[in-house]
């Protein structure tokens, strides 16, 4: 026989968990429409400052900061990055081939080949498919919303030129200290050097591409270097540092990289990356790229301009031109710099740290939900009124 009440239990009392068939609270649960994304309440935000930022933290106070941007940021730069590059290439081609047709070959079979200031066209090229380096990163922070652009130089959002010219001529000092301790004890360690006949450059020397090649170095350098600058310590620093809040991430990982993507010996690769090291930790330091930026410069200058004139009987950059010699001059050197530069930030009065001003959710404004039809709204919220007694 069916029952149409309450299930019994064994004890032969209604199981009160069970309704009865045809009350109401058997009836089938109300079906709750779908929600639309975009009809869902919004978070309120309010703004706050964030922690002071040190420079390799700074991409921390972008807008919307969440944890892969700044590993797109790096991505979308290599991708422009390489666009440019091809675009400069395509475009010196024609160039190369009516002034300088065997260069292609020329390089194909030796790199050192690939800048020589005999050369004045390969020394546009080298120039130029490094200094494309700052539009792709400029473009990509851009496209990533990744604003004040400027974050990317210093806590000032910008370059601080007059810190910058100070720096220039404690640069001048230090690179000058630096060749004249290398130059001294490399004689010191080679006396018969002192006699011995300067190098010859060859008879196919010819001023009139010295005097090219020195027109484009003025030129070009000063924005090769800072290409360099600001993404070995700019842009690299800034994404290691939006992950891991130690600098020494940050100044050394990008170090290695930086050495490691020049030609030379081992003297040459440690003196690179002795330049490399002190550049990032100044930058950290001082809470900008202007110190990178001078010594780089001034030192880039000078090095092309003793190629440009054979100072040492070569016009190319070679693998071997470094020694012991050079890497204790450079010691010398950037330790002069370092300390003249962190005199000049003190006497300036520059800051290192930068605060920004960020939206986040606010926790003490809780957003209303609309009311859904055949469902009470919740006491205390603003969808329906609360049952009065």
């Amino acid at each position: 026989m069916t029952s149409t009440g309450p299930e019994q239990t064994p004890g032969g009392t209604p199981d009160p968990q069970v309704p009865a068939a045809g009350s109401p609270a058997a009836a089938p649960a109300p079906q709750v429409p779908a929600e639309w994304a975009w009809a869902r309440p919004q978070p309120t935000l309010r703004t706050v400052e964030t922690e002071p930022l040190a420079y390799h933290r700074l991409l921390r106070g972008t807008a919307n900061y969440r944890w892969w941007k700044p590993l797109l940021l790096l991505l979308l730069a290599g991708v422009y990055f390489g666009v440019f590059t091809v675009v400069v290439t395509v475009a010196m081609i024609p160039l190369l081939l009516a002034f300088d047709p065997e260069y292609l070959t020329d390089v194909a079979a030796d790199p050192n080949a690939a800048l020589d200031t005999q050369r004045p066209l390969s020394v546009l090229l080298s120039m130029l498919s490094i200094i494309v380096m700052i539009p792709s990163v400029v473009l990509a922070m851009l496209s990533m919303g990744m604003r004040p652009v400027g974050r990317v130089w210093s806590v000032a959002g910008r370059i601080r030129w007059g810190f910058f010219a100070r720096l220039l001529g404690a640069a001048l000092l230090g690179v000058i200290a630096m060749n004249v301790v290398g130059i001294g004890i490399g004689f010191a360690m080679d006396p018969g050097a002192l006699t011995e006949p300067p190098p010859e450059t060859g008879g196919d020397y010819r001023l009139s591409a010295a005097i090219f090649s020195l027109v484009l170095v003025i030129l070009l350098v000063p924005f090769q270097a800072t290409a360099e600058e600001l993404v070995f310590r700019g842009l690299f620093m800034q994404v290691l540092g939006s992950w891991l809040r130690s600098p020494w991430f940050g100044i050394l990982i990008p170090t290695v990289g930086f050495a490691l993507a020049h030609i030379y010996d081992v003297w040459g690769l440690a003196a690179v990356g002795l330049m490399g090291g002190v550049a990032a930790w100044l930058s950290w330091r001082t809470g900008g790229l202007e110190a990178a930026m001078a010594i780089h410069i001034v030192n880039n200058l000078i090095a092309f301009g003793f190629m440009v004139f054979a100072f040492g009987g070569e016009t190319a950059q070679t693998s071997d031109a470094g020694g012991p010699e050079g890497v204790v001059g450079e010691i010398v050197g950037l330790a002069l710099f370092a300390w003249l530069a962190l005199r000049i930030m003190r006497r300036g009065g520059h800051g290192r740290e930068r605060i920004d001003l960020i939206q986040v959710p606010d926790p003490t404004v809780v957003a209303a939900a609309p009311a859904t039809p055949g469902i009470p709204a919740a006491p205390g919220s603003s969808g329906a009124e609360e049952p009065r007694a």
